[in-house]
């Protein structure tokens, strides 16, 4: 009983610091100095974000936990949990040491050129850009459990090697995590088809792939499925008299090459 009774207390802590972690993203603004970097930028800071919530979800820290049943099942020992919160305040350590170095540029650089302007998604990213940023973003918030949500101000990154060693660490901590319970994959895997649906069509998801290529690979193999997937031609063949009798061949997409004969 008590061992549950751990269990239960270690999962609600968890499902906190998921919440915390993935608010986190929320308060991350890019500055002007990324260029044309920027919108690249920013879509793979939104599929970090995309990809640690879709962890969050496939072991159902977005609900109730204290409700949750065969939590054994689901997350194993307590000391697994454990490793979970220490790989997650990884994350969160992450966030605070690019905000202090941001920091530390801003106090030590003097602002020339409004070098410390910086990105507003919703208004500077290109028009399908932003729609797919959007998308994204709300994914991410529906998977969270909001209760006690951080008010916190926004800071910027203003340097892109910084940038790029912040996604690059973000990925291998969710990697661990991913990795920490193997049971999630199929779970995952289901929710990519979901995102990707999601998302729907459009220039950006060709970007959005090539990001998830390096970052997100079960993203990358459901965008790579629904693009093959898409806009298929099936030839289908009917076979009896009177252009009735038995069709061969079933399938979903647009098809042509009917062919009607008598049978023989």
């Amino acid at each position: 009983m008590a061992e549950t009774v751990g269990l239960v207390v270690g999962v609600v802590a968890l499902a906190g610091l998921f919440n915390n972690t993935v608010e986190c993203f929320e308060f991350v603004q890019l500055g002007r100095t990324f260029g044309k970097n920027f919108q690249t930028s920013q879509l793979k800071l939104d599929n970090a974000r995309l990809r640690l919530s879709r962890w969050g979800k496939s072991l159902s820290l977005d609900n109730d936990v204290q409700d949750t049943v065969s939590l054994e099942g689901r997350f194993g020992s307590a000391s697994t949990i454990v490793h979970a919160e220490n790989l997650l305040g990884q994350i969160v350590e992450l966030f605070a040491e690019a905000e202090g170095v941001s920091n530390k540029y801003k106090s030590r650089t003097e602002p020339q050129d409004g070098s410390f302007a910086v990105y507003n998604p919703q208004t500077d990213l290109d028009p399908a850009m932003a729609k797919l940023h959007e998308r994204m973003r709300q994914l991410a918030i529906e998977r969270q459990n909001r209760s006690g949500v951080r008010q916190k101000a926004k800071w910027a990154l203003y340097q892109e090697k910084q940038f790029r060693r912040l996604i690059e660490d973000i990925t291998e901590l969710v990697d661990s995590l991913v990795e920490l319970f193997p049971a999630t994959q199929q779970s995952q895997r289901d929710l990519c088809d979901i995102e990707v649906s999601t998302l729907g069509e459009g220039e950006g998801i060709s970007v959005l792939r090539e990001i998830a290529a390096a970052q997100d690979k079960l993203l990358e193999q459901a965008i790579t499925k629904a693009t093959n997937g898409a806009g298929k031609s099936h030839h289908i063949v009917f076979s009896g008299s009177g252009n009735t009798g038995v069709q061969v061949g079933l399938n979903s997409g647009t098809m042509s090459g009917f062919t009607f004969g008598k049978g023989g």
